[in-house]
């Protein structure tokens, strides 16, 4: 999976997504519209600027 580039996760009930996330190098686009998320770790937030 490290060269996963794309990860859409949109509408699907996720209230959290693990640290590991983070850790995917080539990642670039990530989606997460429609998900009642209550905790997204930090790693995420900072790559992402959520």
């Amino acid at each position: 999976m490290s060269q996963l580039q794309a990860l859409e996760l949109n509408q699907n009930q996720l209230t959290a997504l693990p640290a590991e996330i983070g850790r995917l190098s080539e990642l670039t686009k990530l989606e997460l519209a429609e998900n009642p998320l209550k905790d997204i770790a930090e790693k995420i937030r900072q790559r992402f600027q959520l």
